[in-house]
């Protein structure tokens, strides 16, 4: 764990330029298929350096709220750049231990991070349990499955090896962890898999 938070911290700074140049449209086109709704509660887990806050903000309008989390505090302070004072609430924490109430938010989204979670299951079960019901949850990359392998083992250090499941059984850990109506899309340029809390 802190071989990955060295990692995200040293590169904090350049993470963007890197890894989200020109990214924009692509971006926009992501969030608007979490069909999120105006005056939504988010939690953005494993922000990193906040991408899709600005895109998240616009989507629940000012009637709603949006928390995010990450676990290595550089990214969280190139995150607080975009951040709007009163709009989003910063949180340094591990998504193995979530510090929110149970059933408090409507979507929780987790955008290019989850392969980078030591224990995927426990961190699914935990962001299961801060939707409220009928909440959903969106996991989501601008890769597939495969071409994230590969840029990771080309990052090389921390990262090399860190990867998304197979469908099925991020499907079966989805299942398993009280969402419902799992869909999951993993093709060139996209990753998306969404469930709804029963």
């Amino acid at each position: 764990m802190d071989s990955r938070k060295n990692f995200f911290d040293k590169h904090a700074a350049s993470w963007d330029e890197r890894h989200h140049r020109g990214d924009e449209p692509e971006l926009d086109r992501l969030v608007r298929s979490f069909e999120l709704c105006e005056g939504d509660s988010v939690l953005d887990v494993g922000t990193g350096t906040g991408v899709l806050l600005p895109l998240i903000r616009e989507a629940v309008g000012p009637g709603g709220k949006v928390a995010a989390m990450d676990f290595a505090f550089r990214m969280l302070e190139e995150a607080k750049r975009r951040s709007v004072p009163h709009m989003e609430r910063l949180v340094n924490a591990s998504v193995e231990a979530i510090p929110f109430l149970a059933s408090v938010f409507d979507q929780v989204t987790c955008f290019s991070s989850f392969p980078h979670f030591p224990n995927k299951e426990r961190a699914l079960r935990e962001m299961v349990r801060v939707l409220k019901a009928g909440g959903c949850l969106s996991i989501a990359h601008l890769k597939s499955i495969e071409e994230i392998r590969q840029l990771h083992r080309q990052l090389g250090g921390a990262v090399s090896h860190d990867e998304l499941p197979g469908p099925e059984i991020l499907r079966e850990w989805m299942n398993r962890s009280g969402l419902e109506g799992v869909s999951l899309i993993n093709q060139p340029g996209k990753f998306l898999a969404r469930g709804r809390k029963g």
